[in-house]
């Protein structure tokens, strides 16, 4: 059955997924794309797969992959309910992973995401962390990374890497945290490229407007990236930079 109205109930879900609000109450998101759909892994919990009508044939491979249930929408209503410019007419419902435990994280390097307000920032330094070996992230008070915005920007990274969410205090006070050298993005910091972890480290990048919140800094050592003829860097490629010189740096010894 092609569904054409607005007002079908899965319809309805589905644009509540849209939302800040309704991924809270619902605790799904969606992934939109063909790219993103056939790169989610058999450890996400997949709910629905809504498809374009004209398109069904075409993504039947991808569907197929799957064990949910296909629903098809005719192309004016998925284009209409579509979050992107140019809908490929395939979007996936996906049940939100449990948020890691602070106390629980044991990698040799996190990323953490401090008071980053912009949700394509968000997902750009978990795609680029990905890449660079990192395999958690932790947001402090971030834009929410399970966004349609966010996930676009993470090129299913988001899939790739547990997320742990928390505030200032809980990360600073975490037993965990503490064994980390925390180093902190910072205009006023040492020069990066000087720079080499001391053991277990957690970069931090900080919010595009106001940096790094105090209270990490005061705990963590400041390391800038120089420029010339420039101030400062988009926070995702800061963060990038950053991680990449880290890794650098730290093999180099």
């Amino acid at each position: 059955m092609v569904i054409k109205s607005i007002s079908n109930e899965k319809v309805k879900f589905f644009r509540s997924l849209l939302t800040t609000k309704g991924r809270k109450q619902e605790g799904c998101y969606v992934a939109e794309g063909a790219n993103l759909v056939k790169d989610i892994p058999a450890s996400q919990k997949v709910k629905l797969l809504f498809v374009k009508e004209s398109r069904e044939e075409s993504f039947r491979d991808i569907t197929d992959a799957f064990s949910a249930e296909k629903v098809v929408l005719s192309d004016e209503l998925f284009d209409r309910v579509s979050d992107t410019v140019s809908p490929a007419g395939i979007a996936a419902v996906i049940e939100i992973p449990k948020s890691a435990e602070i106390s629980a994280l044991n990698d040799d390097k996190i990323i953490v995401l401090d008071h980053v307000s912009d949700a394509g920032n968000v997902g750009a330094v978990l795609r680029t962390a990905v890449a660079a070996g990192y395999t958690s992230a932790v947001l402090l008070g971030c834009a929410d990374s399970y966004s349609p915005k966010a996930v676009r920007a993470s090129m299913s990274a988001i899939f790739k890497i547990k997320l742990c969410f928390c505030d200032n205090s809980a990360f600073l006070c975490s037993k965990n945290i503490v064994k980390y050298d925390i180093m902190v993005l910072d205009m006023m910091g040492e020069n990066i490229f000087n720079q080499v972890p001391r053991g277990k480290y957690a970069l931090v990048v900080g919010n595009e407007a106001h940096g790094v919140s105090d209270d990490i800094k005061a705990v963590g050592r400041k390391l800038s990236i120089p420029m010339a003829g420039m101030e400062s860097l988009n926070a995702a490629v800061s963060a990038g930079v950053a991680m990449y010189l880290l890794e650098r740096n730290q093999f180099k010894q």
